[in-house]
C-alpha cells in the first residue's frame, strides 16, 4: 500500500491545499476510530481494518467532493470519521482507505431563537453548540455522557441516545434537514422542516447509516428552548424490578422526566450467581425540566408514583453530584488523549475484556423475561448478569454480562460467545440488539438476524447508491 498512498497523497495535494491533508505514519495512527479497545469484526471485510493510506482534513464541501473523486480514480475507499469517540468501530480506518475527517468542518452557520433551530457543520462538538445555544436562550436535547467531545455529525451517523432523551428523543429525531455528498459526488440538501408529506424521508436514510450511503456535510439541528426550571430528584428501589414498576407507571399517565438514569447497584464480591438473578438495591435519578408549573406537577407526580412503589428518597446533594459529574469520564478522556494519544491505544490494545455493557431496545412486557432467559442462557459461558438499568425510557434497557472467573484464559471467548447470545435472545423477543451507539463492525455480524430481509434491502439501496463500494465498506455489513 506504501506506492497507493503516494499517489493518493499527490493526487490529493493537486486538488486541495497540502496542510489539509495528513501523511505523516505516526499522525495516521491517531485515526482508530473507536473511543476504547479495538475494533475486530466477525465478519469477513472486503477491506480489513488498518492504518489509513492519508486522511484529508476538509474545510467544505468542494475538499469533501474532491475527495471522492480522488477515491474512485485511485480505487480506495473512504471512512468518515467524526471525533473519534464511538464504540462500536463505525469509524475505524480500512485498508486502502482515505479517512475524511470532519474536524475541522466544525463552524456554526446560524442559530435562530425565532425558529428554535441551528445549521452546523458536522465537526462541531455537542458541548460547543449547547453553549453557543444558550447565548440564544436555547440548548441542544443530545447529551450523551460524551457531550463534550463528541460531533454533531457522529451523533447523527449513530442516532445516539444521551441523558435527555425522555423528554426531546435522539439525536435522529433532533435532525431537522441535512446536506449529504453521495459516493458521485451528488450533493443532496433536504428541507429544514420538521414534517413533510412528499414521500420517504430522504434524511431518515443517513441517519444512523455510519457513512455508508453518503458523508454528512451540513446538519440543520432542532433546539428547544433553555428550559425556565429544571428540577432533580432521585430515590433508591429495593431491586430493579420495583424501579421499573414505577417508570412503567410514569409512562402509562404520559409523565415523562427528561431524563431518567436508573442502575442496580455493584453487587458486592461473591454476590453473583450463575443461572439466576441476584436482588440488588438500584438508584433512580430523575430530571424534569419546563416551565414552572409542569416541572411542579411533574416532580409531585413522580415523587407519588416512586414513594407507592417502595422507593426511599435520595439526599439531594448525591442527586445534585450525579448531574454535576454526568460528563466526567469525557472529560477524563479527554485529559488522557491530549497527555499521550497514541499511549491511551496502546494501553486499551493489551487490555483484556471480561464483562460487556450492551444497550437494548425490548418491549417493555419483554424486559423481566429477557433477563430470567439470559441469566439461565448465559450460565454455560460462565457469565453472570448485572447492572440492569433504564436510560429515558422503559424500552430502554441496559445490563451487563460478567465473567465470573476472569483470570481463566477462556474467559475472553466466553464473554465474546454469551455476549452474543444475550443479544440474539433480546432479537428473538423483538427487540434490537444497540440503542445508542450504532453497529460499526463489532456488531455487524448479527445484522441479519437482527433485520431479516431488511439487511438485504440495505445492500441493494448500497448498490444503488455506491456501486464501487467506496463509502465505509463493510460497517454495518454493507
Amino acid at each position: 500500500m506504501v506506492d497507493l498512498a503516494a499517489d493518493v497523497a499527490a493526487a490529493l495535494r493537486a486538488e486541495i491545499p497540502d496542510e489539509r491533508i495528513v501523511a505523516d505514519r505516526n499522525a495516521l495512527a491517531a485515526y482508530r476510530g473507536i473511543a476504547w479497545g479495538v475494533a475486530e469484526s466477525k465478519l469477513p471485510l472486503s477491506r480489513p481494518i488498518a492504518p489509513p493510506l492519508v486522511a484529508v482534513q476538509p474545510r467544505n464541501v468542494a475538499d469533501v467532493c474532491a475527495t471522492l473523486q480522488v477515491a474512485r480514480t485511485l480505487g480506495a475507499c473512504v471512512v468518515p470519521y467524526g471525533s473519534g469517540t464511538g464504540v462500536q468501530g463505525g469509524a475505524s480506518p480500512l485498508e486502502g482507505s482515505i479517512v475524511i475527517d470532519l474536524g475541522r468542518m466544525d463552524g456554526i452557520r446560524s442559530i435562530s431563537r425565532k425558529d428554535r433551530s441551528a445549521r452546523v457543520e458536522p465537526g462541531v462538538l455537542l458541548g460547543a453548540l449547547d453553549a453557543a445555544a444558550n447565548e440564544h436562550g436555547l440548548m441542544v436535547g443530545h447529551d450523551p455522557w460524551s457531550q463534550p467531545i463528541a460531533s454533531v455529525g457522529g451523533a447523527v451517523s449513530t442516532n445516539g441516545v444521551g441523558y435527555l432523551a425522555g423528554k426531546y428523543g435522539p439525536m435522529g429525531s433532533q435532525v431537522l434537514g441535512l446536506e449529504v455528498v453521495l459516493a458521485d459526488g451528488c450533493v443532496v440538501r433536504t428541507k429544514a422542516v420538521p414534517k413533510a408529506s412528499v414521500g420517504p424521508s430522504l434524511q431518515s436514510l443517513f441517519i444512523g447509516a455510519e457513512g455508508v450511503f453518503g458523508v454528512i456535510t451540513e446538519v440543520d439541528v432542532q433546539l428547544f428552548p433553555v428550559p425556565e426550571r429544571r428540577e432533580l430528584s432521585g430515590y433508591r428501589f429495593a431491586n430493579f424490578e420495583a424501579g421499573l414498576r414505577a417508570v412503567v407507571d410514569m409512562f402509562s399517565v404520559a409523565l415523562r422526566p427528561s431524563m431518567i438514569d436508573f442502575e442496580e447497584d455493584e453487587p458486592a464480591r461473591g454476590t453473583l450467581r450463575l443461572g439466576s438473578l441476584v436482588d440488588l438495591p438500584s438508584p433512580m435519578y430523575l430530571a424534569f425540566e419546563g416551565f414552572a408549573e409542569e416541572v411542579a406537577a411533574q416532580r409531585a407526580r413522580a415523587d407519588e408514583i416512586c414513594l407507592g412503589h417502595g422507593g426511599a428518597r435520595l439526599d439531594p446533594t448525591e442527586v445534585q453530584e450525579f448531574w454535576d459529574t454526568r460528563h466526567s469520564s469525557a472529560e477524563r478522556w479527554v485529559r488522557e488523549r491530549r497527555a499521550d494519544p497514541l499511549g491511551v491505544a496502546q494501553t486499551h490494545r493489551v487490555r483484556r475484556w471480561t464483562s460487556a455493557y450492551v444497550n437494548l431496545s425490548l418491549p417493555v412486557s419483554a424486559i423481566l423475561e429477557f433477563r430470567r432467559r439470559a441469566a439461565a442462557a448465559l450460565a454455560p459461558c460462565r457469565l453472570a448478569v448485572k447492572a440492569s438499568g433504564l436510560w429515558g425510557m422503559p424500552e430502554l434497557y441496559s445490563v451487563r454480562f460478567e465473567h465470573q472467573f476472569p483470570d481463566d484464559p477462556r474467559a475472553p471467548d466466553e464473554l465474546d460467545r454469551g455476549t452474543d447470545l444475550g443479544l440474539q435472545i433480546a432479537q428473538e423477543l423483538g427487540g434490537s440488539m444497540e440503542y445508542c451507539h450504532g453497529v460499526g463492525v463489532r456488531l455487524s455480524h448479527l445484522m441479519a438476524s437482527e433485520l431479516g430481509t431488511g439487511l438485504e434491502l440495505l445492500r441493494r439501496l448500497k448498490q444503488t447508491l455506491d456501486p464501487n463500494g467506496l463509502l465505509n465498506p463493510g460497517k454495518l455489513a454493507l
